[in-house]
């Protein structure tokens, strides 16, 4: 790990160009890499290894900070539905303007997201509004994971180019 260290992170800090992202995605990848370390078949450098998944690690980093700056994140609650408000809460709770620029782009999410396949709802849902992993993601639409995570990757692919068309990625 010391041997790489160094060198991971200069890559994902190009390609991420922040320095907590950087750090964050290296601890990532160390994860990654120790929990799937039975996938490693021991050909080639185990650095290369490391550095493919790092570099994947980046590059969906980017994807998810791409989709994030056109919509809200998290996604404002639903009309009507119940949350706790502390008076933390009450502090930070964004003005009338923002509330309705809120409510317009969930409310034009919902509508592009019910126009996809009821896989690929609940694939985004549980990824990007739930946060799972694509192994529970996989486990409860009966999918493989890798299938999951192209179905995420997909629905995203799909949603960001949908938003460009439409204009919404300005709002």
């Amino acid at each position: 790990m010391r041997e790489t260290r160094e060198s991971l992170y200069a890559t994902l800090h190009r390609i991420v160009r922040n320095d907590e992202d950087a750090e964050d995605l290296l601890q990532d990848t160390y994860l990654r890499a120790l929990s799937r370390l039975d996938s490693y078949r021991g050909e080639g450098c185990p650095e290369a290894w490391l550095r493919r998944i790092a570099v994947r690690l980046a590059l969906n980093h980017l994807r998810g900070r791409r989709l994030r700056r056109m919509l809200p994140w998290p996604l404002p609650p639903a009309e009507g539905s119940a949350s706790v408000a502390t008076a933390a809460d009450a502090e930070r709770r964004p003005g009338p303007d923002a509330q309705a620029r809120d409510a317009q782009r969930r409310r034009r999410l919902e509508g592009l997201l019910a126009g996809r396949p009821a896989k690929e709802q609940a694939a985004f849902a549980l990824r990007h509004l739930e946060d799972r992993p694509y192994a529970e993601i996989a486990l409860l639409i009966g999918t493989s994971e890798a299938t999951a995570r192209s179905l995420v990757s997909r629905t995203v692919s799909r949603l960001e180019r949908e938003i460009r068309e439409r204009g919404w990625s300005d709002d």
